[in-house]
Order: structure tokens, then C-alpha cells, then sequence
């Protein structure tokens, strides 16, 4: 008998488990950004996808039926580690802080120029990330203004918003300005909470 035939044979490898799903999801996720920023969404194709993320097309059929469907996770995925998964302690200034530190950064400056870019063609894009990010943004500054400086200041919260994104994210936008650094969006964050009386 030879080496090979004394080999186990490999295992059939048959649907994937749950953990094996989420983690190919995120990884598909992760690697879609990269790909529409290089390529606009109009040019990007599902196989560019696929071999972004190291996975096969019918993965991508499978698991989002549409690089629309792609678009949209990924949009609803930045704006969850903005607004909706935060850190333990998070205060209203730590939340305006990691506001501005990821809509002025250049993969999310990346992300609006491309959707101003191909809004005319696919004004769904516009949509998807005004309310899976602005508006997401807006409603959690709205629970911390209600929870910390009482319900009368929860209406201060799309002002708040527009001064956190204010000149420098336009400037950004146009490319006069480099993505923001972390002492940066501090100052701006601090900044904007003064201007409305709430800072502490």
C-alpha cells in the first residue's frame, strides 16, 4: 500500500455553517467598499466582487442577490460602527467625535463623492445612504441629547449633525482638505458642541 493510498480521504465539504456564513458575509462586505470606490457602482460587476472578496459569484447571487443588495449592507455596515454598536461609556462627545472622525475620513468622504457621482443614474444610492447613515447618525445624537442634557435638546440634533459635517467635510468633498486626523475631529466635535451650549 502507498503513502497516498493510506491517505484519509478529504472530507466533502457541504453547506456552510452559520459562523462560516457570517464570516464570508463580512468578508464580502469588507472587501466591496475597495471596489466601488475604484470602479464606480455603475462599473462594478459581480465577478470584480467575487474575486475582491475570494469568493465565487454564485457566493455573492446567493448570499445578496444584487450588487445593489451589496451597496446597501455595506452602507448600513459603516454607519452600524458610527451610531448603532457603541462603546461602553459612550458620551454625546464621544459620539460627535467618532462622527466626524469617520464622515471626514477618506473612505467615507470616498463613499459621498461617489454617490453624488452616479446619484443622477442610481438615485436609489442617495437613499440608501441618507437613511442608513445621516438619518441614523441624527436619531442616536437625538437620544443622547434627550438622555444628557434633557427632551428639550433632542431637537438640536440635525443642527448638531450639519455642524459636525459643517466647511471642512464640503472641502473634503472637493479634495482641498486631507481626511481628518483624530486630535482634529476632536476639535471640531468640541467645537460644534459649543456653538449650541452643549458643551461640558
Amino acid at each position: 500500500m502507498t503513502v497516498s493510498d493510506r491517505r484519509a480521504p478529504a472530507r466533502k465539504r457541504g453547506r456552510p455553517t452559520a459562523a462560516e456564513r457570517v464570516q464570508r458575509r463580512s468578508q464580502i462586505l469588507e472587501a466591496a467598499l475597495a471596489v466601488f470606490l475604484e470602479h464606480g457602482f455603475g462599473n462594478t460587476t459581480i465577478e470584480q466582487l467575487a474575486q475582491a472578496a475570494r469568493v465565487s459569484k454564485r457566493t455573492i447571487y446567493s448570499y445578496f442577490g444584487d450588487k445593489a443588495a451589496v451597496f446597501a449592507e455595506m452602507v448600513q455596515r459603516l454607519a452600524k460602527g458610527v451610531s448603532t454598536e457603541p462603546p461602553p461609556g459612550d458620551t454625546l462627545e464621544t459620539l460627535a467625535t467618532r462622527i466626524v472622525t469617520r464622515l471626514h475620513s477618506a473612505e467615507l468622504i470616498g463613499l459621498h463623492q461617489l454617490v453624488i457621482a452616479e446619484s443622477s443614474r442610481f438615485p436609489e444610492l442617495a437613499v440608501t445612504l441618507h437613511s442608513n447613515g445621516d438619518e441614523r447618525h441624527i436619531a442616536r445624537l437625538a437620544e443622547h441629547l434627550r438622555a444628557e442634557r434633557g427632551p428639550e435638546a433632542e431637537q438640536l440634533a440635525p443642527v448638531l449633525f450639519t455642524l459636525l459635517l459643517g466647511l471642512p467635510h464640503r472641502m473634503r468633498l472637493l479634495g482641498l482638505l486631507d481626511p481628518v486626523t483624530d486630535d482634529e475631529a476632536t476639535t471640531h466635535a468640541r467645537s460644534a458642541l459649543d456653538v449650541l451650549g452643549l458643551a461640558r
